[in-house]
């Protein structure tokens, strides 16, 4: 199994494909290395792919600790890269992911070709904080089943709600081996996330990422990215939610391909 240790901690990850140049994802916050399944083929196809499992995450160590900072995931990714003698990458951050690039940016400027931020926020905002909690409160309440019947409408759209009854199953078994003690962790360092007075300050090319029925991480969070990050571009996808990389999967990898093309 490909581990590496960092900082005391074990981190595992996955690299694979057949390009030239690396690209690099980084995982929404229930996310594993795995889940990225529907996108891995296509992007195999162009680029090495690498994934790594942030702490809390998948296969990677659980510590126990009040939060995992943002920042210093960005600093563990950092330090993979070194491991695997990696200089540069094209950087995909999904969600929380979005949230840890921006701080990889921010502190590792000179590792960045490109990067693209999807489903994202800037900061997060009193709404994004009271919905954590209200997480936190349902799984208290209710467990599994509370907390994923009140998640699910904040993370796909109408379309993809209506149509794909079989797959909500299949996510909600997969919902049941998430770490749920480690995801309060990721979640309280979301809560610390405020990227807005350094934004203006990155210079490596930047393609922001949203669905228009995103009501996790909305459209005034990447009109904000947009206008912060300088020569940015910002690209809607019709009909998508929030999991881009399961209802807008083929979307999103073209709109890797083409932003990494550009």
């Amino acid at each position: 199994m490909p581990y590496a240790n960092i900082a005391g901690h074990q981190v595992y990850y996955e690299l694979s494909g057949q390009g030239s140049e690396t690209l690099l994802l980084f995982n929404g916050i229930t996310m594993s290395t795995v889940t990225w399944a529907l996108m891995q083929p296509g992007l195999e196809q162009h680029f090495r792919l690498l994934r790594l499992d942030f702490l809390g995450q998948g296969q990677s160590d659980h510590p126990v600790v009040e939060k995992y900072l943002l920042h210093e995931q960005a600093d563990l990714a950092a330090a993979l890269l070194d491991h695997l003698q990696i200089q540069q990458v094209y950087l995909v951050g999904l969600s929380y992911g979005g949230m840890v690039a921006q701080h990889f940016a921010h502190q590792h400027p000179l590792r960045l070709k490109r990067l693209l931020l999807a489903a994202t926020l800037a900061w997060s905002d009193s709404v994004n904080a009271r919905m954590g909690d209200s997480w936190i409160a349902a799984n208290a309440a209710g467990g599994l089943d509370l907390r994923y019947q009140v998640s699910v409408p904040w993370l796909f759209s109408s379309r993809f709600l209506a149509s794909h009854g079989a797959m909500l199953d299949d996510l909600k078994t997969m919902a049941h081996l998430v770490d749920w003690d480690a995801v309060v962790r990721l979640i309280n360092g979301v809560k610390e996330h405020d990227a807005r007075t350094w934004l203006p300050n990155l210079s490596v090319p930047c393609h922001i990422l949203v669905g228009n029925e995103d009501r996790l991480t909305p459209l005034y969070q990447a009109e904000l990215l947009k206008s912060s990050i300088p020569n940015a571009n910002l690209e809607i996808l019709p009909g998508a939610g929030h999991v881009l990389h399961i209802e807008a999967a083929e979307a999103f990898s073209r709109s890797i391909l083409n932003f990494a093309n550009h």
